[in-house]
Formats: C-alpha cells, structure tokens, sequence
C-alpha cells in the first residue's frame, strides 16, 4: 500500500485527450510531480505555459529510466499503447491507459500478468464506468431493482468525428457502450454480430452496428459512426417494468426513469390488442462532477489502496475481447460469432 499522499507521475502524449487528462492531472490534490511526454515541442511549451510541471521528454523510455516517476498515463494512438504499458510496467510503474487498452486480448492478457506479478495497478481509462450519470444509473438497475428483468438496450454514439489512423468506429466510439453494457448488466453477450460501410479514403469502417444476444434474451444494439452530421450520445433502456433514457448531451435531465405498464384486451373481433401506457416519470439526482476528474482520482486511490479499481486490466479485456469477435463479424459481412 502506497501511504504517501503525493504520487509522482507522467503522461506520455499530449494530444486532445492528454490535454484534458493533464488538466485533471494537475488539479489532483493527490499529483506530486507532474511530468510531461510528447514529441511535438509546441505541445510541450504549451503545456508549460499553461501549468507548472516539473519536467518534460521527448523519449517515453526517459520516463521508464526516471526512478522518481511512480505512475505512467498514456494517451498515445492505441496501436502504441501495449508497448508502451508493457514497459512502464516492467520498469515498476503503475499504469492508467487511454482506451482501448490494446489492440488484443493476448497482449492485454499478458499487461494484467506482469502487473499482478509486480503488484502494480494497471487502469484503462472506460471514463463512462466513472461518470456520475452511468454510476447513478447502475445504482437504480442494481439497488433498486424496479426496472425488473432487461429486454433491450439500444445505443447511439455518432457525430462527425475525428478519424482514427488505428483503429475503426467500433474500436473507437463503440467501446465506450461496451463497457457501459458491461457495467449496467450482471451477464456477458454470447454471441456479436456487426456491419459496417468502410470509407474509401481512410480505409476502415466508420459507421458500424453491432447487436450483442444473451442468454437471458437481452438484446443489446449499438450505433456507432464517425461520419453523422449531428453528436448524439444516447442509450435506452427497456425493462419489464420500466424503461430509462440516458443522455450524455443533455445538460440536466442526463436520466429519466419512465413507469409503464402493458395491458392487453380483445376487441369486437376477438383479437388480442396490446397497449403500453406510460406512467410516472423520474428524474434521478446525481453528483455532478466531470468524469475525467473521478478517473483520475481513481487511478489514485488504487494505487494508495492497493485495491483493483473498477476498470481494471480484466475489465478491459472483456470489452476488447468482445470487439475482436465483432471485428470477425465484421470481416465476414455480418456473420454471427459466438462468444467464448
């Protein structure tokens, strides 16, 4: 256990999420020395100009040499995160990753093994698992219990986004509804199917769907897409007993909780009509407090604790491992793929 209040500490990339870690990073009252990693020097003096740091590297491998330097970020594209968390472990440092972790589940398998080896936390930043809306909302499904059994999630995360050079819209946008589908229900899809449209000029996939299946018959689907004119951060879920709408853009009401009932009579012709009439509406109180901030803190305590934080190693394999299969679906057009 880490008793020291202060954690020295290195984000390694400076781009548009290592911005807004930084910001986080700095305003920790838990950050020691702050140290920065980026190999554009404008990034860096702007970095300087804006808070005061201890230290800036051009080379991440100065920051594994740095006996000082406790605990690593990285926010690098993700086709460099597995070496470079490989190293930060090796060296002995604790490692906080922005997602996805990696690009595969045998080398996430084998960053969780050297850091249970070495006793050191190994985090991926799932921010959703640390926004106060989704934890909210996992307190009503879980504590609560009103919702009853889950029928159906339905996902929407598009907008007109940056493309990524490594990775496609499903690596990139739908991991994010993975791990929060992942969080909210207590039992892992058996199968995935997923269907794409490929851009011509990057390369890669950047509108896909993906449906997940259960065995409790929960069907779970999720629209994800670089290439939309209008941001919308959306997921619906239907219970037995009540349906909620989750909504990261909305600046308030981010959850609305709807009562409803089924009821179902014959009419003149005997036939069976079905008529869905909803009733109360709630609206839950949460803590308003940025995510990025509660990741960051996060990564903190569990180093100070000792204790795995909620997204630990094993959870991002689980939602990397679901993409890998949704990525074979992929490839074969839309096949099913069995998850194992």
């Amino acid at each position: 256990m880490n008793r020291n209040p202060c954690i020295n500490i290195a984000l390694i990339g400076l781009g548009y999420w290592g911005k807004n870690l930084l910001r986080n990073i700095v305003q920790s009252k838990y950050s020691g020395k702050i140290y920065v990693c980026d190999t554009d020097a404008l990034l860096v003096q702007d970095a300087f100009a804006r808070y005061r740091l201890s230290g800036s590297y051009t080379d991440a491998d100065q920051i594994f040499e740095t006996p000082e330097i406790e605990a690593v970020v990285i926010a690098t594209p993700t086709s460099s995160h597995y070496e470079l968390a490989r190293k930060a472990l090796l060296a002995g440092k604790h490692v906080l990753i922005e997602k996805p972790a990696t690009t595969s589940t045998a080398q996430i398998a084998e960053l969780i093994s050297i850091a249970e080896g070495r006793k050191l936390t190994l985090m991926v930043d799932h921010i959703y698992l640390y926004n106060p809306a989704v934890l909210k909302l996992r307190e009503f499904i879980t504590d609560h219990k009103s919702i009853g059994k889950m029928h159906y999630i339905d996902s929407t995360r598009i907008n007109l986004g940056i493309y990524q050079s490594d990775v496609n819209v499903l690596w990139d946008l739908a991991c994010h509804d993975i791990a929060i589908i992942n969080y909210l229900v207590d039992e892992r899809p058996v199968s995935v199917k997923a269907i794409g449209r490929v851009n011509p000029l990057h390369g890669m996939e950047d509108v896909a769907y993906l449906f997940l299946q259960y065995d409790s018959g929960l069907l779970a689907h999720i629209n994800a897409s670089w290439a939309s004119p209008v941001k919308i951060r959306k997921m619906i879920l239907g219970g037995e007993k009540q349906m909620v709408i989750y909504d990261d853009i909305e600046p308030t009401n981010k959850l609305i909780v709807y009562d409803y009932e089924q009821i179902s009579e014959n009419d003149e012709g005997k036939n069976q009509l079905t008529d869905y009439r909803l009733g109360n509406v709630v609206m839950p109180k949460f803590e308003l407090r940025e995510a990025l901030t509660n990741v960051v803190d996060g990564f903190y305590e569990a180093i100070r604790s000792g204790l795995p934080p909620l997204a630990d190693g094993n959870n991002a394999a689980e939602v990397i491992h679901i993409l890998e299969c949704a990525q074979q679906s992929l490839h074969l057009g839309g096949e099913t793929i069995a998850i194992r």
